[in-house]
């Protein structure tokens, strides 16, 4: 698979699944909770990782916030040829294992998470998101 190939099906099945793509991340906004997704390429290899950012909004100013700046982040996990991994290189994955982990993935980590109670409620879940978590305490009055 080229490389544009794989970004096609990525945008394809991510905005499907009710993200919008805005520059290079792809965003879910709700009134409390803005969710991000980058895509972040390998120095080493033809591979990609699925970087996820919550963004809590009255915790932060930025109009254009990425993943980095989520106070919770997270990188998606994928089940390919029976093993975890975070990272996909697109010339070894199929298209179609592609898109079942992704959308695994999406509706897991960003469909749901439309609030801080289900934020909350995803932490409870799995907590060692707790080890990714940052909070900028100069944007708290």
């Amino acid at each position: 698979m080229e490389t544009a190939e794989f970004k096609k099906i990525v945008d394809e099945i991510v905005i499907s699944n009710g993200m919008q793509k805005r520059g290079s991340y792809y965003y879910l906004e709700s009134k409390e909770i803005m969710v991000v997704l980058g895509l972040q390429k390998s120095s080493y290899s033809s591979s990609y990782y699925f970087n996820l950012g919550y963004i809590i909004k009255d915790l932060n100013e930025k109009a254009n916030p990425i993943y980095t700046d989520g106070n919770i982040r997270l990188r998606f996990d994928f089940d390919l040829n029976g093993k975890k991994t975070d990272i996909v290189d697109f010339n070894k994955v199929q298209n179609d294992k592609l898109i079942k982990e992704l959308e695994r993935n999406i509706k897991y980590y960003v469909s749901p998470i439309t609030s801080i109670e289900a934020l909350k409620n995803l932490i409870l879940e799995e907590p060692v998101l707790l080890y990714q978590t940052y909070t900028c305490y100069e944007t708290i009055p």
